[in-house]
């Protein structure tokens, strides 16, 4: 439970330092940049399970300088029976990405002033460590390696952490005017995404910009996930702005 307080704080002490940052810059500081961004699907799907049926609004807010990206994402669907508000950071270099993540799902919107309760028994955050690999011109291959650490990943057998760790492999070209992306995603071993090793998320996503005026363009995108571990397929439609 300390640790994951611990962990919390951090993430509230460095994303509330950049936005102090933010405030105070002046216009010259090029190096650093803020983003918000308003997310719509038609459901939402993580890592081959879709946590939500029906349509899901999810804005972000990013603050970037340097290397570093502080930011929090927020999803809340439509129906009110999926909720969450995710904290992370990402150190970049080169090629790689190092991101800390603290996934926070309540069981619906009124329970979310639980968010202090970091408990290893009772707690609805996850921290999680990714690192990524965005590929290179002779490589066009971007790989994802992404761990839980704490939270709620608790084998009900040991009351231990699984550990649950993902794997994820994706290609990305472009065809015309539109950008598709394959993805294959495994579970390693026993542990939140099932019982034994296995692909859990595979599928292509599909993405465009379309001219809706002359001076702006709606990205838009549709996915076919599938989860050959519970005989699954998602068909998804989205667009951000």
């Amino acid at each position: 439970m300390k640790s994951g307080i611990i962990l919390y704080k951090f993430f509230l002490t460095v994303f509330i330092s950049l936005i102090v940052q933010v405030v105070f810059a002046n216009g010259e500081n090029k190096l650093l940049n803020t983003n918000i961004n308003l997310d719509f699907s038609t459901m939402h799907i993580w890592r081959g399970s879709a946590t939500s049926n029906v349509p899901t609004f999810k804005p972000s807010f990013e603050i970037t300088r340097n290397n570093s990206t502080t930011g929090i994402w927020f999803a809340q669907s439509i129906d009110g029976e999926y909720t969450e508000i995710d904290l992370y950071y990402t150190y970049n270099h080169k090629n790689f990405s190092f991101t800390i993540y603290d996934y926070y799902c309540p069981t619906s919107i009124e329970t979310s002033n639980e968010i202090t309760n970091y408990d290893r028994n009772t707690t609805k955050h996850t921290i999680e460590l990714n690192l990524s690999f965005s590929g290179t011109t002779q490589f066009p291959f971007e790989v994802l390696v992404a761990t839980m650490v704490y939270g709620d990943d608790i084998n009900p057998e040991t009351n231990k952490n699984y550990y649950s760790t993902y794997l994820e492999f994706g290609y990305s070209t472009q065809v015309d005017k539109s950008s598709l992306d394959l993805f294959v995603g495994l579970n390693t071993f026993e542990s939140y995404y099932g019982e034994k090793f296995g692909i859990i998320n595979a599928g292509v996503t599909a993405s465009r910009n379309i001219k809706i005026r002359k001076s702006f363009q709606l990205p838009v995108r549709a996915s076919i996930v599938t989860n050959p571990s519970t005989n699954s397929m998602f068909i998804n439609f989205g667009f951000n702005f």
